[in-house]
């Protein structure tokens, strides 16, 4: 007589936010965001997953800072779940090989992303990350972690700008977001194009190298990247939720959490 699987709870602790889902037939469900900066994290947090059924396990993919895991850490203690997994960067899973000279220095959100995609369909793939950072990595069709950069995204850009130049004592509409602000249109524009033609230079250079036909793209700020790449006839695919894809095709196959 087969044993029902344990209820399993995913999570993907980021810079900007924290993500929970449970798993359910191999892939994340009932996929909820929380915003760190929210004053009710906590209890938003604590609310939401009680209503979940109690967890036989639970596997946390965090690039998040200690005491923000840590917060996540306290609200789990609560519901006494039979294993908490804080799973590191491997050097292979999921038929993705990750070439880094120290493994548990690749993002685990980057891998897990790599490896959903290197799951999805046959063949190399691009995979770019819209957070707090621009991620971009190639995953060949063999699973072989090809290529990878990281950047600042284009609000990163802004911010830097603002704190490295004068332009805000000359103009205090440029950092706004103001429409009817010339230099405000400028920074936004020049911000976004720096990011969309690393994008392409990347696609392009993934393609020649490694034959990759697919690029994917996730994260907060992923579908105004896919709006802005489409318009210079860059078609891409705005993931699902990847990183917990990753997570649940990991947990299946690996055990972690178990």
């Amino acid at each position: 007589m087969n044993q029902a699987r344990p209820e399993t709870w995913l999570f993907d602790l980021g810079n900007s936010r924290a993500k929970a889902a449970r798993l359910e037939h191999g892939a994340p469900v009932d996929v909820t965001a929380f915003d760190w900066g929210s004053p009710d994290f906590v209890a938003a947090l604590q609310a939401h997953l009680a209503r979940w059924p109690s967890p036989g396990r639970v596997c946390v993919a965090s690039v998040a800072s200690g005491a923000r895991a840590q917060q996540v850490r306290a609200v789990l203690a609560t519901f006494a779940p039979g294993r908490v997994e804080w799973p590191r960067t491997p050097r292979r899973a999921g038929g993705v090989v990750n070439r880094y000279a120290k493994p548990e220095r690749l993002g685990i959100d980057r891998f897990l992303a790599m490896l959903a995609v290197h799951a999805s369909a046959p063949g190399a793939g691009v995979v770019v990350g819209c957070g707090t950072a621009m991620t971009l990595d190639c995953v060949t069709a063999e699973g072989e972690h090809a290529e990878g950069m990281i950047t600042l995204s284009p609000i990163g850009m802004l911010q830097a700008l603002q704190g490295a130049t004068a332009i805000a004592d000359r103009n205090p509409d440029a950092f706004t977001g103001a429409t009817g602000d010339d230099t405000a249109l400028a920074l936004q524009a020049g911000c976004w194009a720096s990011a969309g033609a690393l994008v392409e230079w990347f696609v392009a250079r993934c393609k020649e190298r490694h034959a990759a036909t697919r690029v994917g793209v996730h994260g907060g700020w992923a579908e105004r990247l896919a709006a802005w790449l489409a318009r210079d006839g860059c078609d891409v695919e705005v993931l699902d939720h990847p990183v917990l894809r990753g997570l649940a095709l990991w947990a299946e196959e690996s055990g972690i959490g178990r």
